[in-house]
């Protein structure tokens, strides 16, 4: 079967924070890139493009994140294809450290767009092939929301720079997760660990446009805050909502 692939990563200087603790925006890419080098490997994509001139756009991720491996450490990250649904596919990840423990698990919608149409295009026979796949899932996976903001306690606007556009010529993901996390008060970040992000991909931004993140802080009884995420691009179309969670350091 070829609907499972594990790819090692490790944590070099680029990668790591201020305590050599891997950072969270690198898990993140680490989960693309298997992806990529997954279907890269199978003949899907060239480079991460179907052969048909489409591309898979992220739509949703629900990370969890246990453990932050350490600066040198050799993690392996594993990704599996849950199935399909017309123009959507499902994946899985688990992140496993040095010692194979698991440290972070995920899961991820996509959809497929036709980059001449700019529209969604519908998996092909041979593309469910290539990974061992019959057909679509019988029920496809729910692509929950994330509750709205109520309250907004900071808010940043962030002109999108070159640096921020990956090869679909949009924001990358990752940005949009660090200009949330840049909108809160250095003090969550030193005081707290990130341990859950979801995302919901609602619309693409590109190079040239100035964006606005818009964030509330909603604390609880216990050792952990929520923190919620809107952004907003051009003419007040909402591009992104984010749910971080985050637990107080011991």
């Amino acid at each position: 079967m070829n609907d499972k692939f594990k790819k090692e990563y490790k944590i070099n200087t680029y990668d790591v924070d201020s305590n050599l603790k891997c950072k969270f925006s690198s898990l993140v890419n680490y989960l693309w890139d298997v992806v990529i080098s997954q279907s890269d490997s199978l003949g899907e994509t060239d480079q991460g493009f179907v052969n048909n001139n489409c591309v898979w756009i992220l739509l949703k991720y629900d990370i969890h994140i246990y453990e932050y491996p350490n600066f040198r450490e050799t993690i392996s990250v594993d990704t599996e294809v849950l199935g399909g649904k017309k123009f959507y596919g499902y994946r899985g990840y688990t992140i496993r450290n040095s010692e194979d423990k698991i440290i972070g698990e995920a899961f991820s919608i996509a959809i497929l767009i036709d980059l001449d149409k700019r529209r969604p295009a519908k998996i092909s026979p041979d593309q469910y092939e290539i990974y061992g796949i019959k057909g679509d899932v019988k029920k496809p996976i729910p692509l929950d929301d994330i509750p709205d903001i109520e309250k907004i306690d900071y808010s940043k606007d962030y002109p999108i720079r070159y640096s921020d556009i990956d090869s679909n010529n949009h924001v990358n993901n990752v940005k949009y997760m660090e200009m949330s996390i840049d909108t809160l008060p250095r003090s969550i970040s030193k005081e707290y660990t990130l341990i859950n992000i979801k995302v919901l991909f609602k619309k693409e931004t590109s190079d040239g446009d100035t964006i606005n993140v818009s964030t509330e802080v909603i604390k609880n009884e216990t050792d952990e805050l929520i923190t919620l995420h809107t952004i907003i691009g051009n003419e007040k179309k909402l591009l992104t909502k984010l749910q971080l969670k985050w637990k107080k350091n011991s």
